[in-house]
């Protein structure tokens, strides 16, 4: 009997609500079993993709919510679509409303394909501009001030007062600490 496997993907792992609403979404097709990973579309390693794909067999469909959520670029959906193809298996994509099970859901598969390689390549294209006119700093921000670090270094090397007494005096951790004390001594 033809058997539906769900693939679910969020790019990072901060996005568990979106994670979660495509479990649900996906849970009444009832699927077999549901792959689910938090990593960039446009990665060619993902496992839980591998292992989802890895369950099909002829005639069986692979079920996401939302076409983007199987890949990023042309070639990747198409290489995807292209070994299901090869395997008797189909695809399907709830949001989109595709099938490549039909004559229009496989024209339709192609079309969204570009727009969703098109629209990661406009995000990519934005952050890139925003990058190139901003004076904010990237990263995370330091926790202490360069003259608190030389501070905490120098306290540290003359042991004057402990990891401990200065973890607690300067707000970070003791392993802050020690890292922080150890990088001085590598320069």
């Amino acid at each position: 009997m033809a058997k539906i496997i769900a693939y679910v993907r969020t790019s990072t792992n901060h996005q568990d609500l979106g994670i979660e609403f495509q479990r649900q979404a996906v849970s009444k097709f009832h699927p077999e079993q549901i792959f689910s990973e938090q990593v960039s579309g446009r990665k060619s390693s993902r496992p839980e993709l591998t292992k989802a794909l890895a369950c099909l067999e002829e005639g069986d469909t692979l079920l996401v919510y939302k076409l983007d959520r199987l890949g990023r670029s042309v070639r990747q959906l198409v290489n995807i679509v292209a070994e299901l193809d090869e395997r008797g298996a189909r695809f399907r994509s709830i949001h989109d409303n595709l099938d490549t099970g039909t004559t229009n859901g496989r024209f339709m598969f192609n079309m969204l394909s570009a727009v969703a390689e098109l629209e990661a390549d406009m995000i990519s294209e934005r952050t890139r501009d925003a990058l190139k006119v901003t004076d904010k700093p990237l990263g995370r921000r330091r926790k202490l001030s360069p003259e608190q670090e030389d501070k905490v270094c120098n306290l540290h090397a003359k042991r004057r007062v402990s990891v401990r007494e200065l973890s607690e005096q300067f707000g970070v951790s003791e392993s802050y600490v020690y890292k922080l004390s150890k990088s001085r001594e590598l320069r």
